[in-house]
């Protein structure tokens, strides 16, 4: 199975001591994996990912302690156009620009068609491999399902906070 969907992630963990785990991360906005040493960095990681994007759709704003910069980013984000939705847009409201909201380069289209995929015939975890589908961002979380792949078990979950206290059962 290759990961190909915007919303889908290989998560192979390689060290687990029962409260942290690290690992590679595998999604097709990234043109490689993408390490992590904490939970905290792969929520991090994969939220990035989402956003760039842009599915499944967020219905949520995120907010911010720090209103004067709120004001900023709308304010770059009006400039650029992504608020109005200008330019062609086939995935997401973010699909087809990068990180900072501009349209991809033909440089960095052509790298996207490259990128490596998460494939579990060619990749695993040494402790653990899941593949996680978000398909819903509501509720500032995540919903979707979570398949354990070397348990062969898929389950769904309603937050991310469930999505991991599911994997952290798997590897214990």
């Amino acid at each position: 199975m290759r990961i190909k969907d915007f919303g889908t992630f290989g998560i192979c963990i390689d060290e687990f001591d029962g409260d942290l785990f690290e690992g590679s991360l595998y999604v097709p906005v990234y043109p490689d994996k993408r390490l992590f040493k904490s939970m905290q960095g792969l929520i991090v990681e994969m939220n990035k990912a989402l956003e760039t994007a842009g599915v499944p759709h967020p219905f949520f704003e995120y907010r911010s302690f720090d209103e004067e910069n709120k004001d900023r980013v709308e304010d770059e984000e009006n400039r650029a156009g992504i608020a109005a939705g200008d330019g062609e847009i086939t995935r997401g409201e973010n699909a087809g620009r990068n990180m900072n909201g501009t349209t991809l380069t033909d440089h960095e289209s052509e790298q996207a068609k490259k990128r490596v995929y998460y494939d579990h015939d060619r990749y695993a975890g040494k402790k653990a491999t899941f593949l996680v589908n978000v398909l819903y961002r509501q509720n500032a979380t995540w919903q979707g399902t979570v398949t354990w792949v070397e348990g062969e078990k898929k389950m769904s979950f309603r937050s991310a906070l469930e999505l991991f206290v599911l994997m952290e059962s798997a590897m214990r």
